[in-house]
């Protein structure tokens, strides 16, 4: 768990000194347009949850909010905000919901800016902010007392997706497909009292849909 979170570190770290890098070279001769977008859709756990039990979660939404300034035709450097929800279940038995806030740095490398459809890869890196909660058919089996509980984890984000712009110059029809990584300690709790603990995978892969406007280029003063 210690070495997974050191390479997560390691690459936010990296991403935040050529993001500084590319920001101070880039300002000197160049004036790019910022965007935001905002995005959701579907996400696939791609894995059981927990490592016993036959842990499963159901598709789940997930909402993406970012904020992205162009350092130059092929690079962008960006902030996501995500939330991501699963329905957890062990055999029949309906657990609760588990729940993701993300927040990442991000990398997007365009292939080559052209238009009306302009490709990408994705490459990100942050933090997970995970929470449960208990459905009453859990609690009905293991006491009004029982909690579950999920640490904050490290992660990392990769995929590929396309700005369309089919709309207008700046507004741009957003299509990405991406996995993101989220892997933690899981700990069960009765009466304020870890009873057992087991090992947390809510890694998934999920597809995004929505739009993105890109603000019209301004010198700066």
């Amino acid at each position: 768990m210690k070495s997974r979170g050191f390479v997560s570190r390691l690459v936010l770290i990296v991403l935040l000194i050529l993001a500084c890098r590319v920001l101070a070279a880039e300002a000197q001769n160049r004036h790019q347009p910022w965007k935001v977008g905002i995005s959701a859709g579907p996400s696939f756990l791609t894995q059981d949850v927990a490592s016993t039990g036959n842990t499963t979660g159901k598709i789940g939404p997930i909402i993406d909010a970012m904020v992205v300034y162009e350092a130059n035709k092929y690079l962008s450097l960006g902030f996501d905000v995500e939330y991501e929800q699963h329905q957890i279940e062990q055999g029949s038995l309906t657990v609760g919901d588990s729940s993701t806030f993300s927040f990442l740095a991000h990398f997007e490398l365009h292939v080559e800016k052209t238009k009306p459809v302009s490709p990408y890869f994705l490459l990100a890196s942050g933090y997970n902010f995970n929470s449960f909660r208990e459905d009453d058919t859990y609690l009905a089996a293991c006491g009004e007392d029982c909690r579950i509980d999920i640490d904050n984890t490290m992660t990392i984000k990769v995929g590929f997706g396309l700005d369309m712009f089919l709309l207008s110059d700046t507004t741009a029809i957003n299509v990405e497909v991406a996995w993101k990584y989220n892997k933690a300690d899981m700990d069960f709790i009765t009466d304020g009292t870890e009873i057992a603990s087991d090992a947390f995978d809510g890694s998934s892969f999920s597809l995004f849909f929505g739009f993105r406007y890109y603000f019209p280029v301004s010198p700066f003063e």
